[in-house]
């Protein structure tokens, strides 16, 4: 049943003109926006003891959703793939310094750049979640639960840093490579590769 329902907006999309290529599947698009607004609650309510309960419960979405999401990287096939986005540091590096001279690749997954700062996520992610659940049980076998509650509040602060950073990016791409990467994340289509344009992890056909 979800093979043809990917079969079908797969050919939904190559219906568009210009032709699109269907790259996020259901899951990716649900899990992306879903991780938007559990993390915007979450953070919002941050330092409310009033509404504190919103923000736990908001952390364990995001913590459900984290998972659910590094499950489906090692299951799926595709562009939701790990493999489809692996960790380049140095490609990334270079990437970056394509960019800023304009001469960078439009990549129909990830890109390098990318690619880092999704892990980089997925990590502060992990590390929030587990942090913000032994603050909320004080602690939980920790002597000391103020490291605990430091490392909670800097790490949640990186990965606004890291959304915020991830926002730009999209922006930027979407212009440099005329390219609707919000609308992409909505309708799970892009823009097909010209034959000047090469996919990160495979070639186009």
């Amino acid at each position: 049943m979800t093979e043809d329902r990917a079969k079908e907006a797969a050919l939904n999309c190559l219906k568009d003109e210009p032709p699109q290529k269907y790259v996020w599947d259901a899951f990716v698009r649900v899990f992306h926006w879903s991780l938007v607004v559990a993390f915007s609650i979450a953070f919002y309510y941050r330092e409310s003891e009033w509404d504190r309960l919103i923000h736990v419960y908001a952390g364990y979405t995001v913590a459900g959703l984290i998972a659910a999401r590094i499950v489906w990287g090692f299951m799926k096939t595709g562009y939701a793939s790990f493999r489809a986005f692996p960790l380049n540091p140095l490609l990334a590096v270079r990437y970056l310094w394509l960019t800023a001279q304009g001469r960078s690749r439009r990549y129909i997954g990830h890109n390098p750049a990318g690619s880092v700062v999704i892990y980089a996520m997925l990590f502060c992610g992990i590390t929030t979640v587990v942090s913000g659940f032994l603050v909320y049980n004080d602690g939980w076998l920790i002597d000391d639960p103020g490291y605990i509650k430091s490392l909670h509040y800097y790490v949640s602060w990186l990965w606004l840093i890291l959304v915020v950073m991830h926002i730009i990016a999209v922006i930027t791409e979407s212009i440099l490579h005329k390219d609707n990467l919000i609308w992409a994340m909505i309708t799970g289509c892009k823009r097909s590769s010209t034959k000047l344009e090469k996919s990160y992890w495979k070639k186009e056909i």
